[in-house]
């Protein structure tokens, strides 16, 4: 059999609804649009953490956070781990991984030093854009030496060594890129992308396309900013006295305007990398994968950025699949799917046997018309060792989290989509309260991480 070649476009940081297929009609999102129409969308898959570094251990991985020990960011990938790329190199795939990948904690190490393989072949790993002296600084140098500082942008708050003070870098801080639109970071993914798919055009390839946005800083170019008035577009959704940074109305519409711009100019490049895949007569025997590592509260809850409990704003992601011939064109998928789904469904698709060690499940058959027991629930969790910890499982109809102290939140999802009101004090809602429970506990048990097995009776 000829196996195909398999195109993770992975962004960072974009919720479930910047999209113009998932029904948003303030984006503008036409490529990513084009995936849906060609292939199937996800309705509702949910990232398993809610911050960036255990959510892409565990993608990669087909683990579940707390099997890999990495529940929160600052702890760096085990480098014996199974991945998706040392499961498809021995069947002869070339694994690339470009742009983002952040295995490794990248606030404390010096990005000119040699980044640890993981098991890919091609390694070109940016994990921020602009400030370190990485990959993707060097290729705008090679571009244009004198467009270094424009590109350059502010170095995280726990960066150590040298540090870049430009302007603000949280969500609510938006502003233009300052450098030339075709040398921005997203840019950057995608030239290196598709120099990759030119170069191995005649291989069986698995590759990773690593986008940083729609991550703040919020820096969008000039021309997706144009595309957008803040005043057409609709405010966050908060309780009275939830607007915790204090932003007006017409800040936070600015803000949603920026990062609505950001996803664009993503979209733009994705663009490109599509237009490769046809021009290369690669379409029709590659898996195309659109998802994001986890969402962005983007002003709802009076929040910005992400993390626990694990609310929709920050765990409900995009995926989008497209393999021409195996998925009906213009599918909509209403089943509740995992992060950790995605690594049992490529190597299935793929024809390499699932390592024992992955967690998730294919949703193949489910694409292909096949029996498929669909999930009641998705799990998500969240732990700083010694510190917070959460737990949360979601239903079609609930939402449950609980905390290391003893929190719980219950959503009704039918009545309050937005999560803006726990129900977990409702005597009338005692009954779900209690599936709920019950449901996250039945969760934890099949999660917890099996190994090492026994070997011998005693």
């Amino acid at each position: 059999m000829r196996r195909p070649n398999v195109l993770l476009l992975y962004t960072d940081q974009q919720r479930w609804d910047a999209l113009a297929a998932a029904g948003n009609p303030h984006i503008r999102t036409p490529n990513l649009d084009r995936l849906a129409a060609e292939g199937a969308l996800f309705e509702n898959a949910f990232c398993n953490n809610p911050v960036c570094m255990p959510s892409r251990q565990s993608m990669l991985s087909g683990q579940y956070p707390s099997s890999l020990g990495c529940c929160c960011n600052g702890i760096a990938m085990r480098e014996d781990v199974p991945t998706l790329a040392t499961v498809l190199k021995p069947c002869g795939y070339h694994a690339a991984t470009i742009g983002k990948l952040h295995f490794l904690n990248h606030s404390d190490r010096d990005h000119r030093e040699c980044h640890p393989t993981y098991g890919f072949d091609t390694v070109i790993v940016s994990d921020e854009p602009g400030c370190y002296d990485d990959a993707y600084i060097k290729w705008v140098a090679e571009h244009d030496g004198g467009a270094v500082d424009a590109c350059r942008v502010s170095s995280p708050p726990a960066c150590v060594g040298p540090r870049i003070e430009k302007h603000g870098r949280n969500t609510h801080q938006p502003y233009v890129f300052e450098g030339p639109e075709h040398l921005t970071h997203s840019a950057f993914v995608a030239d290196q992308t598709i120099a990759f798919l030119r170069a191995r055009r005649n291989e069986t390839f698995f590759a990773i396309a690593g986008f940083f946005a729609p991550h703040a800083p919020l820096n969008p170019p000039q021309r997706f900013v144009d595309m957008y008035n803040p005043a057409d577009l609709p405010l966050p959704v908060m309780n009275e006295g939830e607007n915790q940074l204090g932003l007006s109305d017409e800040q936070w519409r600015v803000v949603k305007a920026y990062y609505y711009a950001l996803v664009s100019h993503v979209d733009d490049q994705i663009g490109r990398i599509l237009a490769a895949l046809d021009e290369l007569g690669l379409s029709d025997n590659t898996i195309v994968v659109f998802t994001s590592d986890h969402g962005e509260h983007l002003g709802d809850h009076g929040r910005v950025q992400k993390g626990p409990p694990g609310l929709d704003s920050c765990v409900h992601v995009p995926l989008l699949v497209r393999y021409p011939g195996r998925i009906a064109r213009g599918r909509r998928v209403g089943e509740l799917v995992e992060a950790v789904d995605l690594a049992p469904t490529l190597v299935d698709w793929c024809g390499v046997q699932p390592p024992p060690i992955f967690q998730g499940r294919s949703f193949r058959p489910l694409l292909e018309g096949r029996p498929y027991e669909a999930r009641t629930s998705v799990f998500i969790e969240y732990r700083d060792p010694f510190g917070s910890s959460w737990k949360a499982v979601r239903t079609h109809a609930f939402k449950y989290c609980r905390s290391n102290t003893g929190a719980e939140l219950l959503f009704d999802l039918a009545a309050d989509p937005y999560e803006l009101a726990s129900v977990a004090g409702d005597p009338a809602c005692a009954a779900a309260l209690h599936t709920m429970r019950d449901e996250l506990l039945q969760r934890w048990f099949s999660v917890e991480r099996q190994y090492p097995r026994r070997t011998a009776a005693y």
